[in-house]
């Protein structure tokens, strides 16, 4: 699991680093916005949808479960991407 949260916080910096900062804490991918908004739930929302979309694309088959936790002020949110499930033939 810790290979993976690696691989995903160096992909997100990658994309990502000029509005966020990432780090691991424990077993989190901890996301802090840099801009400080007031209305936090578009904010929040639309990190969700890009982390949703890039983690999908480069890691479409995961073995673990993946928990983000956006920040930003004094407020935070978490979602949860599960892992996926490959079919034997």
């Amino acid at each position: 699991m810790e290979t993976l949260q690696e691989d995903i916080v160096r992909l997100i910096k990658e994309h990502y680093s000029s509005d966020w900062e990432v780090d691991i804490f424990k077993d989190h991918i901890i996301i802090n916005l840099r801009d400080k908004r007031e209305d936090y739930r578009p904010a929040y929302q639309q990190v969700k949808q890009e982390i949703t979309k890039c983690i999908r694309q480069h890691f479409p088959e995961r073995e673990a479960e993946l928990l983000f936790e956006v920040r930003t002020g004094s407020w935070n949110f978490s979602f949860k991407l599960g892992k996926t499930m490959t079919t034997v033939t």
